[in-house]
């Protein structure tokens, strides 16, 4: 058995992502866990940082992470020169191996893929990807890994290295998809040999506060694309999938603007909006910030090729609100 590497350093626990890197890096400093992302920015703030109570940095294999007692916070870079089924299936099943072994839960996923709409050997990569993903779930869960699937989003970027970021917590997060559309793990055969493993949202309620994770969201109904090459369809078709999660997970004041955000004890309303146009980050940047009344800080535009080729934009979110009588 693996054990991780315990480094060195005082305790600021804190795990950054800084997207617009020139190059990219996953490395640590005292106390913190660091990715640097080849991701092109476009508009907002391109630096995450989120902070784990107590938290102690690790090094198990090619994974960097920060561990408490609750949770796992890390990433891992894997340079991919050829299909990618075994290197994706190989960093997942470790994944799910430091994840299983202590007890933790996958809450949230995001993954950078790299040429994600390029055919290679025959497949398209994201769909290579999606296979060997679904690999890894089911050799650790077998005919239960529906059941453990979390929020995830999965978007291109260049060169040949796959970045993967997580989190992961000992609560046992509630799992909600769309009724609208398919559930993304039982899309059919159309899209791959083996369809996507993530769900369309989780909640983690964890003390007097409960997380939602949207996944990426893009015009997709029942399992069909909707407004090709129609920017404006396709964000109004995305927009109404993002209502009806937030919905159910009873967080729709988070769409409602700043005050009646406020009032309803919303505490953080983030969004990143993935375009694969640059050119149309000024109508999308004002048709989300406008709708939805964000700060200049709540909202995070990049450049990045989305999952199929006839969708232009995707909108993720993390969204946290203080349960009732706590604020």
């Amino acid at each position: 058995m693996m054990f991780p590497d315990v480094l060195a350093g005082p305790h600021v626990p804190h795990f950054e992502v800084h997207f617009d890197a020139k190059t990219s890096a996953l490395s640590h400093l005292p106390g913190t866990c660091r990715l640097d992302l080849p991701v092109p920015g476009l508009h907002g703030p391109f630096e995450e940082k989120w902070l784990t109570t107590g938290a102690v940095p690790h090094r198990e294999g090619p994974f960097y992470f920060l561990e408490s007692s609750d949770h796992l916070h890390g990433a891992v870079v894997v340079d991919v020169a050829g299909r990618l089924e075994e290197p994706i299936q190989a960093a997942y099943s470790q994944l799910l191996e430091i994840c299983t072994r202590r007890g933790f839960y996958l809450h949230r996923i995001w993954n950078y893929v790299p040429h994600i709409n390029e055919t290679d050997h025959g497949l398209e990569r994201y769909r290579q990807f999606n296979l060997g993903r679904w690999m890894a779930f089911e050799q650790r869960f077998g005919r239960d890994l529906r059941a453990y699937m979390p929020a995830a989003s999965g978007v291109g970027v260049g060169g040949s290295q796959f970045f993967l970021t997580f989190i992961a917590g000992k609560t046992h997060p509630v799992y909600l998809e769309n009724p609208s559309q398919v559930p993304a793990y039982h899309y059919p055969s159309d899209y791959g040999p083996k369809p996507p493993s993530f769900a369309r949202a989780v909640l983690v309620t964890e003390g007097g506060t409960t997380t939602g994770y949207l996944s990426g969201t893009a015009s997709i109904e029942g399992h069909r694309t909707v407004g090709e090459g129609d920017w404006h369809t396709q964000f109004r078709t995305t927009m109404h999938n993002i209502e009806i999660m937030f919905d159910r997970m009873d967080m729709m004041e988070a769409l409602r603007g700043p005050e009646a955000a406020a009032k309803a004890g919303i505490v953080r309303r983030d969004f990143k909006c993935y375009l694969r146009h640059a050119e149309a980050l000024p109508l999308i940047k004002d048709w989300l910030t406008e709708e939805l009344g964000l700060a200049s800080h709540q909202a995070t535009f990049l450049q990045a090729d989305i999952c199929r080729q006839e969708l232009d934009l995707e909108i993720e979110a993390v969204v946290e609100k203080r349960t009732s009588g706590s604020y």
